[in-house]
């Protein structure tokens, strides 16, 4: 009876305490966000408006992609935080870069906020305190609106969550963002020719140039695995129009459709099908049931050594 109890006293104090290793130290661990993560991205848009702006032609019927590669920081990575550098071109099928931008950001690894620190910046200003969610979601994401950081207005705007759906056999949540034409800058070094506008734009200086801004708008949709708060697919609606800056004349640079290509959503959600599995049960009621067996057997295991300890002396 001695050694049944000593076996039952050994088990249950080992399931116990691996019970309770998995919510408390083992969860925290797999449900952080890498601070080595990269990746490459693509979103294609059909039928898209371009402007060439070294021509001056307006090229319709384009295919463009945006392409954004995220890379890790880990050397500026500090405790709790991962900073995460992007990369983002857009361009036509044939080649013709559209636009390209910088951003980094700092973020916390289990909620996803941004921290500011770390060197961020966006673009070519270190001014802009990002704010909000940067590039994911938190772990156990929840069916509400999250503050997502804009580099169109350089502020934080509401992710409204629009419902559950499927994507193949992963559970997502879909969240729209919409960001009103905003001034985004002004163009690349600042002024185009004149000649680009259909009715004469302000005053062109002696080359023939007017100062113009880059204005712009956003409708993006992300459908987010909601337990490892990865966005798996994504759209946005881009709009973009050069304004002189002195009479407001308009030219039309940029109207494209974005959405994730079909097989790099299939491989998302082939990647997070497996997380999403040992997350969910990490984070439910079982280990503490296993937790509470474990006290249990070790309960029972220390009155049997007790009783057969008695037994002994009473011999």
């Amino acid at each position: 009876m001695r050694r049944a109890g000593l076996g039952l006293l050994g088990l249950g104090g080992f399931l116990a305490a691996l019970a309770l290793a998995v919510p408390l130290y083992l969860l925290g661990a797999l449900a952080s966000a890498p601070e080595d993560f990269y990746s490459v991205t693509k979103l294609r848009a059909e039928g898209a408006t371009a402007l060439d702006r070294a021509s001056g032609r307006l090229l319709r019927d384009q295919t463009v992609e945006m392409i954004s590669t995220i890379r890790g920081d880990v050397n500026a990575a500090i405790s709790g935080v991962a900073v995460w550098d992007n990369f983002t071109t857009v361009r036509t099928e044939g080649g013709l870069t559209l636009s390209y931008t910088e951003r980094r950001a700092a973020f916390d690894r289990r909620s996803g906020r941004i921290v500011n620190c770390c060197g961020e910046y966006v673009g070519t200003s270190s001014a802009v305190k990002q704010s909000g969610l940067a590039y994911r979601w938190p772990f156990f994401a929840g069916r509400r609106d999250y503050p997502f950081f804009d580099t169109v207005t350089g502020t934080a705007l509401p992710m409204v969550f629009q419902g559950e759906t499927w994507i193949g056999d992963v559970r997502v949540y879909r969240y729209v963002q919409r960001v009103p034409e905003t001034r985004a800058g002004p163009v690349p070094g600042g002024v185009v020719p004149a000649g680009l506008f259909r009715r004469t734009a302000g005053r062109p200086d002696r080359d023939g140039n007017v100062r113009a801004s880059v204005w712009a708008s956003v409708d993006r949709t992300y459908w987010v695995e909601p337990v490892t708060g990865t966005p798996v697919k994504i759209e946005e609606r881009q709009r973009q129009s050069i304004v002189a800056e002195e009479d407001g004349a308009r030219l039309t640079a940029l109207e494209a459709d974005f959405v994730s290509l079909p097989e790099e959503v299939n491989a998302r959600v082939a990647e997070v099908r497996p997380r999403v599995g040992i997350l969910e049960i990490m984070n439910s009621r079982l280990p503490w049931l296993v937790a509470g067996a474990g006290a249990a057997l070790a309960l029972t295991g220390g009155l049997l050594y007790r009783r057969g300890m008695k037994r002994v002396t009473s011999l």
